[in-house]
């Protein structure tokens, strides 16, 4: 179980957090389809592809090498842009947005069993999995201790969790100088996108912006942390690629 200092930490960031429970799933709706996690795999800029394309990598690189012997599951799985590049046949996923979850069936066919549920209540009996993928979600969730103490439920002895998450800090001073010199939409700019572009995340749709060693400690109330990756690079950690062990 967590911490009591961790459950007050907690509890005071979530206490701030702009978003009620009852309108969180309406208003993610509204992010997920200004925003189209979706895009960035498919993004014009050359940079943010091949940022993606590490990010997908070492996810899957991450995972135990026996995965084939058992269940996987995705949380909040998108537009099944990392379940497409896992190669088995037992993969789940599920996300609360109707909207990227039909994109997903689309491009997984029946490569995936998919399922509109929420992150903070898995809709599966205990120990039922043996890896458990979430990739740039907590930072979107109202209480990411919730999903975690979900994932931990749900794998099975020995099992596995890859983690993705945002260097949050280190994105916002890069995008801020990009903008104060006026070459961000020349670089990033999706056509027909972001009317508006805010210069820190944590404005609109991140309701988190949590250091590494803050996710780490949190991890660490309930698993054993085994590996962690910068991407793309580790002298220019914009995402954290973490396995963590039940």
């Amino acid at each position: 179980m967590p911490s009591n200092s961790m459950e007050r930490q907690f509890a005071m960031k979530e206490s701030s957090t702009r978003i009620k429970p009852e309108e969180f799933k309406l208003w993610n709706d509204r992010m997920i389809k200004k925003y189209d996690p979706d895009a960035f795999h498919h993004h014009s800029s050359t940079i943010i592809r091949f940022i993606e394309s590490k990010r997908v990598r070492a996810i899957v690189k991450l995972m135990d090498k026996h995965y084939k012997e058992g269940r996987v599951l995705e949380v909040g799985c998108g537009a099944g842009n990392i379940l497409e590049k896992v190669p088995l046949l037992d993969l789940f996923g599920i996300d609360i947005s109707a909207f990227i979850l039909s994109k997903a069936k689309e491009k997984l066919k029946k490569k995936a069993l998919l399922l509109q549920a929420d992150a903070q209540s898995l809709p599966f009996k205990g120990q039922v999995f043996k890896q458990v993928i979430c990739s740039e979600v907590l930072e979107h969730l109202l209480n990411p201790m919730i999903s975690l103490q979900e994932i931990k439920r749900i794998l099975g002895h020995q099992g596995v969790a890859i983690i993705s998450i945002p260097n949050e800090s280190l994105i916002n001073r890069i995008k801020s100088i990009l903008i104060r010199v006026g070459i961000f939409k020349l670089l990033f700019q999706r056509k027909e996108s972001y009317s508006k572009i805010p210069e820190r995340m944590e404005e609109e749709w991140h309701l988190h912006a949590f250091c590494l060693a803050e996710w780490l400690d949190l991890f660490k109330e309930f698993f054993r942390v085994t590996y962690l990756r910068r991407i793309p690079f580790f002298w220019l950690p914009l995402r954290y690629v973490i396995r963590l062990e039940r």
